[in-house]
């Protein structure tokens, strides 16, 4: 659960930071961001899933924005279909 609501926090910060790709400021931003969601992708998934190595590899806080877009939604369907079986 801890997990969950740091990557929550990590997701809207860069969605922020992507919003405002322009700014300069925003770069050192990026990296410590990008370096955090390494450090729970690493303990969620692993070195070897998809998602730590695409954001291992990129410089963009748009990529970097859709792979955490792309985890929060596939969690929200996990949670949404557990919910229905234990109802």
């Amino acid at each position: 659960m801890h997990l969950q609501n740091e990557f929550n926090t990590l997701y809207n910060e860069i969605e922020l930071l992507k919003r405002d790709k322009h700014c300069i400021v925003g770069e050192g931003k990026f990296i410590t961001l990008k370096n955090e969601i390494l450090d729970i992708l690493k303990t969620l998934f692993g070195e070897t899933s998809r998602e730590y190595r695409v954001v291992k590899l990129t410089n963009s806080p748009a990529t970097v924005f859709k792979v955490m877009y792309h985890i929060a939604s596939r969690t929200e369907t996990l949670i949404s279909i557990k919910t229905a079986v234990n109802m």
